[in-house]
């Protein structure tokens, strides 16, 4: 049994085919998937997928690529999230340099707001982080005391890497280990407990070799999970236990 604990079923092609996606990765003993709202609207979409599907949980929250022209919006997700259950965290939120779509001083302002919104509601926060490390750090470091924080699709440095444990943060990896330039992020897997790892597709995006180029779904992040295992040098099956076991106590407290 694996989970995917970051995918966007709102996101074509995956949502043009939503039952078909489900039966592959059931068909691959993935058990539950986590789906994750990158706006308002994508937030609504995955209320309406978490409320139709027994096994799909969801996350709400603006992109830090997208928050200047949305900062209202934040405001709004709360509403969302007293809806369902099955809403389990806000995010993906936090900080991206790199494209440099939105202000800084609107992202830093988003990021908080959703982690003032997820101590509110008592669910943890998935950040996303690119060329961002001191200030993900910073605002990891006044809040980790009171939440809890996942960092998705992480491809930062060890050093970055450690400090994130020392907060008590988990990190997730994707089909980006399975790259063959991904030597030092493969390092980095080989460094984090797995106790403190979740793993997770972001598909549509980021096949894992050898599928790349091609649109991802659930079904690869086995795939994933046969990596770190090869990392790690553990079994498949010890890395599909420990981060089940992992997710269901980080979201759900056990």
């Amino acid at each position: 049994m694996i989970i995917d604990s970051h995918c966007h079923l709102d996101y074509e092609p995956l949502i043009n085919d939503i039952n078909k996606v489900l039966l592959n990765a059931k068909n691959n003993n993935i058990s539950h998937l986590l789906t994750i709202g990158t706006g308002l609207d994508s937030s609504k979409k995955v209320f309406d997928i978490v409320e139709k599907y027994e096994n799909i949980y969801g996350s709400i929250g603006i992109h830090p690529n997208s928050t200047t022209n949305h900062l209202a919006d934040i405001n709004e997700l709360l509403s969302i999230k007293k809806k369902s259950k099955k809403i389990i965290a806000f995010g993906e939120t936090g900080l991206d340099y790199f494209y440099k779509r939105s202000e800084k001083k609107d992202q830093l302002y988003s990021f908080e707001k959703h982690i003032e919104l997820a101590i509110s509601e008592k669910v943890p926060v998935i950040i996303h982080t690119r060329d961002a490390d001191e200030d993900t750090l910073s605002i990891i470091k006044k809040y980790h005391l009171k939440s809890k924080f996942l960092i998705h699709c992480f491809t930062g440095g060890l050093e970055f890497a450690k400090k994130l444990l020392e907060l008590g943060c988990l990190i997730s990896f994707s089909g980006i280990i399975t790259f063959k330039k991904s030597s030092d992020l493969r390092n980095v897997v080989k460094y984090v407990p797995i106790e403190k790892m979740l793993i997770e597709t972001d598909s549509p995006y980021l096949s894992p070799d050898p599928f790349r180029g091609k649109s991802n779904e659930p079904a690869n992040v086995k795939i994933v999970a046969e990596t770190v295992a090869s990392i790690k040098q553990i079994t498949f099956e010890e890395v599909a236990s420990s981060t089940t076991k992992n997710f269901k106590n980080f979201f759900l407290n056990g």
